[in-house]
């Protein structure tokens, strides 16, 4: 290959990449301040509270690596239909589940904990 095809493919490597990236980027911002079509009026007040916003960072950057970015499961169980109490769901994020889910209590706050309660009731439309 001479210099000229190599150089047009690295450029076009480097546009890709970064188009790419910044796809990425705007999917996740907009995941996190659009309301999708369809949604029912409390799945639409849950979207907007800054709870459930702060609840779905705390998330993405906590849980979603077991549980996936959009909580339907992968190592972890899908999310969208917790039926355990507020109490039980903190409990488990903050102390684990022996063999299952791995202990938070060091990491995040109880008030973390609260939000990701919060967060993780607006994906049942709670």
């Amino acid at each position: 290959m001479n210099f000229e095809v190599k150089a047009l493919i690295g450029a076009l490597l480097i546009s890709g990449t970064v188009v790419g990236s910044f796809l990425g980027t705007a999917r996740i911002v907009q995941s996190n301040t659009s309301i999708p079509a369809g949604k029912s009026a409390a799945q639409t007040r849950a979207i907007k509270d800054p709870k459930v916003t702060a609840g779905a960072k705390l998330f993405a950057l906590n849980c979603a690596h077991c549980h996936a970015i959009d909580a339907t499961g992968d190592e972890g169980p899908d999310l969208h239909k917790v039926t355990k109490t507020d109490e039980r769901i903190k409990s488990m994020i903050l102390n684990g589940v022996k063999g299952e889910m791995p202990v938070f209590g060091k990491k995040l706050t109880q008030d973390d904990a609260a939000t990701l309660v919060v967060f993780i009731h607006s994906l049942s439309g709670k």
